[in-house]
């Protein structure tokens, strides 16, 4: 090779890998190993401030997997002076997990509203379903949106070609 040509190709290489301690370096965003397998990870749950009404507080509640809990969905009501647990309710029934079934995934409130005359919470979950909670049957009715266990409508046929 001659040393223009080797002048170039080392260029090349200076201008893919910053020089030791430069800003760019720091910036540089890692790689992982081609054997790492992909990981199933999603974004934080939103945060719901509870609602305070009449001495209980209505509050979006953890899941416990070992009691077979589904990621999401819970409602409790809470002494708003004791903080003991009044009781708990499954707002919404998300699908089973299984083959095929992401199993990291969940489904949380999104957001929680006191609704006027103060005998009712709507409930948003994170896909845009919503939901009203009678406080005091303890009840819930699905008022917007498809309720996320409902099977998915199958997809129109292709047009045929002319």
């Amino acid at each position: 090779m001659n040393s223009r040509l080797m002048a170039l190709f080392a260029a090349l290489i200076a201008i893919g890998q910053p020089a030791m301690g430069s800003a760019t370096q720091a910036s540089t965003p890692e790689t992982r190993p081609m054997n790492t397998p992909p990981s199933m990870s999603r974004p934080p749950a939103p945060t719901v401030k509870p609602v305070v009404h009449d001495g209980v507080r209505y509050e979006q509640d953890r899941t416990d997997e070992r009691q077979g809990d589904q990621m999401g969905g819970y409602l409790a009501a809470v002494d708003a002076k004791s903080g003991a647990r009044l009781w708990r309710l499954k707002v919404y029934e998300l699908p089973a997990r299984g083959p095929g079934t992401p199993t990291g995934g969940g489904r949380h409130f999104r957001s929680m509203t006191l609704l006027p005359g103060g005998k009712a919470l709507q409930i948003e979950d994170e896909a845009g379903v919503r939901y009203e909670v009678d406080l005091a049957r303890r009840t819930v009715t699905l008022t917007s949106g498809a309720a996320p266990d409902a099977p998915r409508a199958p997809a129109p046929p292709k047009p045929k070609p002319e």
